[in-house]
């Protein structure tokens, strides 16, 4: 499959983020795997500040230009239902896209932050090849995807927003497949990106609960 991060336009932070990030754990992934909640557990037991991806948007959204996100401000400014019936491959690229122009505004939030706390930082924007051009070691940053069979099992249930989402596409049915694609995608694009990174990732098929989860990824982080 061609990457579609060759695409996009490219962007490099300069090395002199990394000491200024040290105290930053990262934790990114595919959709359905179970970060937020790892997060809290880990904040709860560790004493970590979190930094929630989905909960800065709405903040970065008032940010958004046409001229320097111009994928965020289509996903912004077009009907959901011109949205989820694009083409997968299309789906997939524009999501990488999105995240990797969120990802700049992500890192401004994240430099503000006082250092005398660690924070643990959590979200699918978190890109392997952003996140690795920032890291000061290995082994502050974790990846976790679904396997596709959990994806496609567990995703429709999550809440009622992704139904809300649905009902305003022509065919709900054909627009969920197209989302469920796109996410079976982009757990095999970021797991291809983490491994060939040397970066650790953590694959969720139900066989561990969520609590057994958080402690692998504390164990990578080095907090027990």
């Amino acid at each position: 499959m061609i990457d579609p991060l060759n695409t996009l336009r490219a962007w490099s932070p300069s090395a002199k983020y990394e000491p200024s990030l040290a105290h930053i754990l990262w934790m990114g992934g595919a959709p359905c795997s179970g970060k937020s909640s790892i997060a809290q557990i880990l904040a709860d037991k560790h004493t970590l500040r979190t930094y929630h991806c989905d909960e800065a948007f709405g903040e970065h959204q008032k940010r958004i230009t046409p001229g320097k996100h111009p994928t965020l401000y289509k996903w912004t400014t077009t009907t959901w239902n011109e949205l989820w019936m694009q083409p997968v491959d299309v789906l997939l690229t524009e999501a990488i896209a999105c995240y990797q122009e969120h990802f700049e505004m992500i890192i401004d939030d994240l430099l503000k932050l006082p250092r005398s706390e660690r924070v643990l930082a959590e979200g699918t924007p978190l890109l392997p090849n952003r996140v690795h051009e920032v890291l000061s070691d290995a082994s502050q940053a974790i990846w976790i995807v679904p396997t596709e069979e959990f994806s496609r099992e567990h995703y429709p249930r999550r809440a009622s927003w992704v139904q809300a989402i649905l009902d305003q596409c022509d065919d709900p049915q054909q627009a969920l497949q197209n989302w469920m694609d796109r996410d079976v995608r982009f757990a095999d694009w970021v797991t291809r990106k983490a491994r060939g990174l040397g970066l650790k990732l953590i694959t969720v098929d139900g066989k561990h609960t969520i609590t057994e989860n958080a402690e692998r990824v504390a164990g990578h982080f080095g907090l027990q």
